[in-house]
């Protein structure tokens, strides 16, 4: 049995720390890949797609979608997050206008990034099911199971309402 601690220790996810607004403090806990830390370090440092949709840069819309997420402040289902698929040990995406980012909630307000895209390449070579094989190999190879790996599909099973 894989614990969080041994996917922090073995480097396999990190902790996110995200500037809060003032006032906020963090209810809920996000985490990342070295390979998702990295994809977003380009969009820290202004990585953008070919066409925006959102008004907001693209490290804006992350910013506001992390502190919104962070906070406990309400997340929009199916606008600002899904399941990808109806099935025990889902994969979840955590939506803006512009970003799709793909992991898995470890327990209820906890979620672990592993990929980060522009929503119009996911959408235009249909990604989904891809992300979705990576990150149940992943989490294989990880040892991580049914302890580290919410079961539900609803959106009272990952997030506190």
């Amino acid at each position: 049995m894989t614990t969080i601690e041994e996917l922090i220790a073995a480097n396999a996810i990190s902790r996110l720390q995200v500037e809060m607004h003032p006032r906020e403090q963090e209810l809920r806990l996000l985490y990342g890949t070295p390979d998702f830390i990295s994809w977003l370090a380009e969009v820290a440092k202004g990585a953008e797609p070919q066409h925006r949709l959102g008004e907001a840069t693209i490290a804006e819309q992350v910013d506001d979608l992390f502190n919104t997420f962070l906070s406990g402040r309400p997340l929009i289902y199916m606008k600002q997050f899904r399941s990808i698929r109806a099935e025990k040990n889902a994969v979840w995406e955590l939506k803006t206008p512009d970003v799709r980012i793909f992991g898995w909630f470890l327990k209820k307000d906890c979620f672990v990034g592993v990929f980060g895209n522009w929503t119009n390449v996911v959408k235009d070579h249909d990604l989904y099911r891809g992300y979705r094989i990576a990150i149940r190999r992943l989490r294989r190879e990880l040892g991580v199971d049914e302890n580290l790996c919410v079961q539900g599909i609803t959106p009272g099973d990952v997030l506190s309402l």
